[in-house]
């Protein structure tokens, strides 16, 4: 398969990466916000490409875009993932704005699509539970329905961010219902409102994820987006924003760069890193590796520009790769460096600047869009046609594994 870029687009690569390059410091890109310094320089540059349209380039201009395609789009994510640009209001970006686009009422989108394209606000999108991960539709945390006002009970846990957030996005149970995810509605909730308070959650890597409590928190009508009762195909049609991939696979590509030039610098036992055959077959494994994730992310960029006339995407490829990727190459990149492989972030000896321990602490858990589990499930369904277990069955089999483990 071979394809191009048009003239027009090649041109908007080049004045975003202009734009990066002259933004983004040496020592600063790919650098997450582990500290108050870093923070307030990327909600810095987040409001700088807000205000050049850079933020959501494919939303129309009236909302603060540019009225892009998704080619263009993807194009946008390609040159972020480059320089390893992870906006503090990715949520808002990428789940949150597109939910309001599709869901959300005139209002709503008046109110929130403005800042979140100017880099203003930080959202968190409140959705996993303790037992609502994988399974999107067993939510427990529930809104009652209380005069004008719906007041919020419950609990989120690994909600990824480490900034203050400005607004919630949080999924809820307003009705008993089988099955379960007829049953549940999607709500904006102020993060400074009285009843919810936040728990820090520090994850390997120098990342942090939090616990959120609601407790009677209250909110009107004017909160809910999109239908009552209908909020799980509302959260599942505005996943498919997440699934591109562009950036990760641009981002995956530079790291592997930066790793080819330094096996080409550094010698062991008098011969560079590069002259190892095992090294040079890690090497060439992870640059194929990331070459199918990069097709497949752009087959999915196009996927999307075509969905009236080809209806919602049929599979997600990215997601696999991605995962795939995730968990082998900082093994292959912690082989090549050997010792020196396990130090971190800071310490003088470190290579690379420590950025392939902190990558391998960061995809020991890496659950983020869905587990590989669920989306081998997917895929086994929607692209080799399998047939899913009957419930009944599936009951008998955990039965019988349970009873043996006793």
């Amino acid at each position: 398969m071979e394809f191009g870029f048009t003239k027009e687009q090649e041109k908007l690569r080049k004045e975003l990466h202009d734009f990066y390059a002259n933004e983004l410091p040496e020592d600063i890109s790919g650098v997450p916000a582990l500290s108050k310094e870093l923070q307030d320089f990327w909600m810095g540059l987040q409001r700088k490409a807000g205000k050049k349209g850079y933020l959501a380039p494919g939303w129309p201009k009236e909302w603060g875009g540019l009225g892009l395609g998704h080619i263009e789009v993807g194009i946008a994510n390609e040159e972020e993932g480059y320089w390893g640009i992870a906006w503090p209001d990715g949520i808002g970006l990428h789940i949150v704005g597109p939910g309001l686009h599709l869901f959300g009422t005139e209002e709503q989108k008046k109110r929130f699509l403005p800042e979140i394209s100017s880099g203003e606000k930080v959202w968190y999108e409140c959705f996993t539970e303790p037992e609502a991960g994988t399974d999107e539709a067993n939510q427990q945390t529930r809104a009652v329905k209380q005069g004008d006002k719906w007041v919020i009970n419950g609990q989120k846990i690994y909600i990824t961010g480490g900034y203050k957030p400005d607004w919630l996005y949080v999924e809820a149970r307003t009705a008993d219902t089988i099955p379960k995810h007829r049953g549940l509605t999607l709500f904006c909730v102020k993060a400074d409102t009285p009843g919810v308070t936040v728990t820090a959650l520090p994850c390997m890597g120098g990342y942090r994820a939090n616990i959120f409590y609601f407790d009677n928190v209250e909110v009107g009508d004017d909160a809910i987006v999109g239908q009552i009762n209908q909020g799980f195909y509302h959260v599942m049609a505005t996943f498919e924003f997440e699934r591109s991939n562009t950036a990760g696979a641009a981002r995956a590509k530079r790291e592997l760069q930066e790793l080819i030039q330094f096996c080409r610098e550094t010698k062991r036992n008098g011969k560079p890193l590069i002259k190892d055959p095992m090294v040079r077959r890690a090497l060439a494994k992870m640059a194929i590796d990331i070459e199918v994730l990069r097709l497949a992310a752009w087959r999915t960029a196009w996927r999307f520009g075509e969905r009236k006339r080809l209806g919602p995407l049929d599979f997600d490829l990215t997601g696999l790769f991605s995962r795939l990727n995730a968990m082998s190459h900082p093994n292959l990149k912690m082989d090549i460096l050997g010792t020196y492989g396990q130090l971190r972030m800071g310490s003088k000896y470190a290579k690379l600047d420590g950025s392939i321990e902190r990558g391998w602490q960061v995809t020991r858990s890496y659950h983020y869009a869905g587990t590989m589990e669920a989306i081998k499930i997917v895929l086994a369904g929607r692209v080799l046609g399998l047939p899913r277990i009957p419930a009944k069955l599936n009951t008998t089999i955990m039965k019988a594994l349970q009873e043996k483990e006793k």
